[in-house]
């Protein structure tokens, strides 16, 4: 398809679900639809970082395919999972229950007495090796990073310098990993604000801005008072998102509510919902896509334009 419609594409974050983004990556591409701009927040970020550098879906599905199944990588997310209270309880089985809520009590600890429970390395070796010494200037798309500032409440955007730094603060998960901190700044991951990064891709000059938004892992038991906190903070942010998100001019939302956002072994699954959601909408946003390209749509746009003006 031409360029005459500026496409953004605005990629929202979501943990491992957010590996749905790589199948929506692969529909927009066999449906000859390739961004002008890109925008990431979080996982986002990743994986827009990657389809900025190349914008070939397989390969950005290779790449993130290797970031995810290394087996350091994997090892400090699996705590986080929640137990499957049907696993046969076996003497092997109760010594990894064992282990496993000892873990869990171990995180709960370091959450509220540490600032953060993994060493920046942890997060920003692995993005060295899928970004190296890369500017933003080098990607073959102009690329947007969204991350947060703690301290003035506002959004953080990394459109120059390292792309690892600007991906860094947009994936630094508060009390996971460290914050940048600055003189007068604290910046971390902007998942929660700005889920879905629309405004950015806006400011970048996209002029059609397709939205990926990843939903939550939908909790259903809330065994402690925290439990119930969070859970209601979940609810806050999916409003304020659903309102952010009507400002995009398309949205897609894969299907991957009953994965858990550590749970990177269902890259594949999340991947396959991905393509499925685009490919499900495909022939709506293409139909959208070319209304707004048509003389009677400009001839529209301009009419308001002038009137006002009057």
């Amino acid at each position: 398809m031409g360029n005459s419609l500026k496409i953004g594409l605005a990629l929202g974050s979501g943990g491992a679900r957010g590996l749905a983004h790589a199948g929506v990556l692969q529909a927009l591409a066999e449906s000859g639809i390739e961004a002008d701009f890109v925008s990431g927040t979080s996982m986002g970020s990743i994986v827009g970082g990657l389809y900025a550098l190349d914008p070939d879906p397989a390969m950005v599905w290779e790449r993130l395919s290797m970031y995810v199944g290394n087996e350091d990588f994997a090892s400090y997310w699996t705590p986080f999972l929640p137990r499957d209270e049907n696993n046969n309880r076996d003497p092997q089985q109760r010594l990894v229950d064992v282990f496993d809520f000892m873990q869990r009590k171990l995180i709960a600890v370091k959450t509220v007495t540490k600032s953060y429970m993994q060493s920046e390395e942890k997060l920003r070796d692995p993005l060295i090796q899928l970004f190296g010494q890369l500017s933003f200037s080098d990607l073959k798309i102009p690329l947007s990073t969204v991350a947060l500032d703690l301290v003035s409440g506002e959004s953080v955007i990394y459109r120059e310098g390292s792309v690892v730094e600007g991906v860094y603060a947009s994936s630094a998960i508060p009390s996971v990993f460290p914050p940048l901190k600055g003189e007068n700044s604290m910046i971390v991951d902007g998942g929660g604000p700005y889920r879905v990064p629309i405004e950015a891709c806006q400011e970048m000059g996209a002029k059609f801005i397709i939205a990926v938004d990843i939903p939550a892992f939908e909790e259903t038991s809330f065994s402690t008072g925290l439990d119930m906190i969070l859970r209601s903070n979940a609810i806050a942010r999916r409003r304020l998102n659903r309102l952010v998100c009507a400002q995009a001019d398309f949205v897609i939302r894969p299907n991957v509510t009953e994965f858990h956002w550590a749970d990177f072994g269902a890259g594949e699954a999340c991947r396959a919902r991905g393509y499925k959601a685009a490919m499900d909408s495909m022939d709506e946003l293409l139909k959208l896509m070319r209304w707004r390209r048509s003389l009677p749509f400009k001839a529209k746009m301009a009419t308001r334009k002038l009137l006002r003006m009057d």
